[in-house]
This record gives structure tokens, sequence and C-alpha cells, in this order.
């Protein structure tokens, strides 16, 4: 992205070549690191499999390095929509955008853009109208039902905030006629979360993997 000294290895078929061509794209642009898998907002896939261990093992071999893991979630969406005391929970057709970005960067901002395009943006108030989180769902790869990103503004949490927010967009994916929705880029510590509101039906353990870029020894 300009102005980022990160660039995202999208895609990758297993080809030095390959490889080589997009460091040098990336070095050009002036990125100082390449990161595999994507970020939030559009990619193919959100890290590397970690039970893919032939491709966890080429790109180690070419310099790449694990600095982090997350869990991507696989979940039935039948739930029931329900918002806690105080809260109203509904379909945001507004543009949030300002209120995301200051709060959970530009990455959020644009996906929930795009999430509201599809009608897929949920929005949480108070009795006062003052926005307190936001949900949102088919921001990316919408033919999967990928729900994401959530946040919950900081002195709106532990008020069961999210978990209505979670809810109503699980309904709607179920209502477009999902009966499972991908949750990607969950924490490990975030897990219980989902688990204590639907059924759990796989769980994908994801590597960043990330290398270092320079003007020689590439790749």
């Amino acid at each position: 992205a300009p102005g980022s000294t990160t660039a995202w290895l999208a895609w990758w078929s297993g080809a030095a070549d390959e490889l080589a061509e997009v460091g040098a794209r990336a070095l050009a642009a002036g990125a100082t690191r390449l990161v595999a898998g994507g970020p939030p907002g559009n990619y193919v896939e959100s890290g590397v499999d970690a039970a893919d261990v032939e491709r966890v093992a080429a790109l180690t071999g070419h310099g790449f390095t694990a600095r982090g893991e997350h869990v991507d979630l696989r979940v039935l969406t039948d739930v029931t929509p329900h918002a806690a005391p105080g809260v109203s929970i509904a379909r945001c057709a507004d543009d949030l955008d300002e209120t995301i970005r200051a709060a959970f960067g530009d990455g959020w901002a644009w996906e929930s853009a795009r999430a509201r395009e599809h009608g897929g943006l949920f929005a949480a108030r108070g009795d006062d109208g003052a926005v307190l989180g936001f949900a949102a769902h088919s921001g990316n790869l919408c033919h999967r039902g990928t729900f994401g990103p959530i946040g919950v503004l900081p002195a709106a949490r532990g008020r069961g905030v999210g978990a209505g927010l979670s809810r109503a967009v699980l309904a709607d994916l179920r209502a477009r006629g999902f009966v499972e929705a991908t949750v990607p880029w969950v924490a490990a510590e975030t897990v219980g979360f989902y688990g204590s509101m639907v059924t759990i039906t796989a769980r994908t353990r994801r590597l960043t993997l990330a290398r270092a870029l320079s003007g020689t020894g590439w790749p």
C-alpha cells in the first residue's frame, strides 16, 4: 500500500522467480519487509496454513520467519440476535469510516466500507444514539460468508456489545443462505468468545511469516 513499509505476498505458487519479482517490486515501492498472506482487508488467505509444512518450509528456506499466529474458525450461523440492555443494533447505511478509522485504523475502515456496499455493516448504539461499536461481514471473500471485522469502542467494552454485534452479523449471514461462516484472524484468547455463542466446526492455525527486504541476497 502507498506509504507503507510492509508489502504482502497475497499468494505464491512456489516458484522462486515469482518470489524474486515480488521482492523487487516491494523494494522499488519502498517496503522494508514482506509478509506472507494478507492483512485485514481484501486477501486470498489470512496467513500461511501451519499444516502446509511444504509451503512453510519453502518460505522459511527463503528467509521468512514466524512473527505470530492466529486461528481461522468455521462456525455455524444458527444464532438468535440479542442486544444488551441500553444497546440497539441495526444494519448501518451510514458512513462510519472516520469513527472506525480513528479507533481501529485504515484497514478496518476500508474493509467495513466494502461490507456496507453489500449491506453487511451493523452498528451498535447507546440510548443517546452514540456509536458503541460495529461489526461487518462480506467486506472480503464474500462468497465464503466471511465474518468481520468487529470492534467495540473502549468505553463501551464489558457491556455485551461485541456479543450482540456478532449475533446480528451471523444471523444476517444465515438469512443469506450461509449455514457456516468463516471468522478469520482470531487470537487464541478470543476463540472462547466465539465458542460461547456458536458451534465451531473447524479451526485452521495460520502463521504470519515475514522477512526483511534488502538489496542483496533476494530471494
